[in-house]
């Protein structure tokens, strides 16, 4: 019985490895379509970029969050590669999200005193912020502290000058 079991299995694997070289007819044209993804880099200029950086009184929707930081009464979530959304949280029962930091190329941040420190893409930002004022101050620029943004899959952007800053990444399809 074993043996007559073991039969069945390898033709019924034969039959199914045949299937795949069924010849199709001349009416029957099967059509192919390649699609290949790419990210490409978004990058600028360091004179229009090292202008980016401000603080908008109105709050913008959360679409791409990163990580997320609380500080006093404010709660800071990332919008990846492009600032922070700064949400009151006194009324922990209400949150208001309140303004938004525009830090392109941003990631990460903490908070030492009364200073934050961000990564604007390969420079870090010290600055102060007053959100119910609406104010904010770069105090200090330390440009190229990191590395260029790396792509989604991890692989770097060689053809840049040095003038140039990649901001973000976007993707392309090529049919």
């Amino acid at each position: 019985m074993k043996k007559k079991s073991f039969v069945m299995l390898i033709l019924l694997c034969f039959s199914l490895s045949l299937h795949s070289c069924w010849f199709f007819g001349p009416e029957e044209e099967i059509i192919t379509t390649q699609i290949e993804e790419y990210y490409e880099p978004v990058i600028m200029q360091r004179s229009d970029f090292e202008n980016t950086t401000s603080l908008q009184s109105t709050a913008e929707v959360i679409v791409n969050s990163g990580k997320i930081y609380v500080k006093g009464n404010y709660i800071f979530v990332n919008e990846r590669n492009k600032g922070f959304h700064i949400i009151n949280n006194t009324d922990p029962s209400n949150p208001q999200n309140i303004a938004f930091l525009n830090v392109l190329g941003s990631s990460d941040l903490t908070i030492k005193g009364e200073s934050i420190y961000v990564n604007n893409a390969t420079d870090l930002l010290a600055l102060t912020l007053d959100p119910q004022n609406g104010t904010m101050e770069i105090t200090k620029r330390v440009p190229n502290a990191f590395p260029q943004l790396r792509s989604p899959f991890g692989t770097s952007f060689y053809g840049i000058q040095e003038n140039e800053i990649i901001v973000d990444w976007t993707i392309n399809e090529n049919i």
